[in-house]
């Protein structure tokens, strides 16, 4: 397991396009962009994945089953939690290729490859 920030990650994409950070800061989910979570007890992470159990989303521990809730992660985050679960739409390919090369700067035959490689209207997140 793996734990880390995407920070400077996200800092290398240079220009920010407006249409995108508007859509971030409209979840109210922007600061997380810069949210670092540094643990030097490697185990204790571990262990809480190991006793992750998939089907459920339950961690199985010796005082019993624990479940993190929505609420808890508002609370640990700082999150506002407000209004419905937002549903998407299906989109045609043609159009996530408009919106890649618009918004995310590709070019017109790098966003075709990719959604020709995912079978569809989705991309890949690397």
């Amino acid at each position: 397991m793996k734990l880390s920030s995407y920070e400077r990650k996200v800092e290398k994409f240079g220009r920010l396009a407006p249409d995108i950070e508007g859509l971030v800061a409209a979840t109210g989910l922007s600061p997380l962009i810069a949210c670092l979570l540094d643990t030097g007890d490697q185990g204790l992470i571990s262990t809480f994945a190991e006793r992750w159990h998939k089907k459920t989303s339950n961690f199985h521990l010796p005082i019993g089953d624990e479940t993190i809730t929505l609420d808890d992660v508002a609370s640990l985050l700082l999150l506002p939690i407000t209004g419905t679960f937002h549903s998407f739409e299906a989109l045609h390919v043609d159009d996530v290729v408009f919106l890649l090369v618009e918004l995310l700067e590709m070019s017109f035959e790098e966003a075709r490859a990719e959604t020709v490689q995912c079978h569809g209207a989705y991309v890949r997140l690397s």
